[in-house]
C-alpha cells in the first residue's frame, strides 16, 4: 500500500538522504519526505512531470511524474 499522495521511488529516497537527511536511514527518510509530500503545493509544469514546493523551512523542490496506474510517483528532489 502506498502511504501519501504519491508513490515515492528509491531513487528520491536516495537523493533526499543525500542533501537533507543524512544521519536517517532508508525507511525513516521515506517516511519524512512521505509527511513533507503530503504537505507539498503545485508549482508549475516541468520538463520531467510537475514541479512541486515542500512546506517551509526547507521548501524542497519535488518533480512528480506519472508512476504505475493511476498514482503519480515522486521522481526525484532537486
Amino acid at each position: 500500500m502506498i502511504r501519501g499522495p504519491w508513490f515515492v521511488t528509491p531513487h528520491a529516497v536516495r537523493r533526499y538522504t543525500r542533501r537533507y537527511a543524512r544521519r536517517l536511514d532508508y525507511e525513516a527518510a521515506r517516511d519524512q519526505l512521505v509527511d513533507l509530500c503530503a504537505r507539498a503545493r503545485y508549482v508549475r509544469p516541468s520538463h520531467g512531470g510537475e514541479l512541486w514546493r515542500g512546506p517551509r523551512p526547507l521548501r524542497l523542490r519535488l518533480v512528480v511524474g506519472r508512476g504505475e496506474g493511476e498514482r503519480r510517483a515522486l521522481v526525484t528532489v532537486l
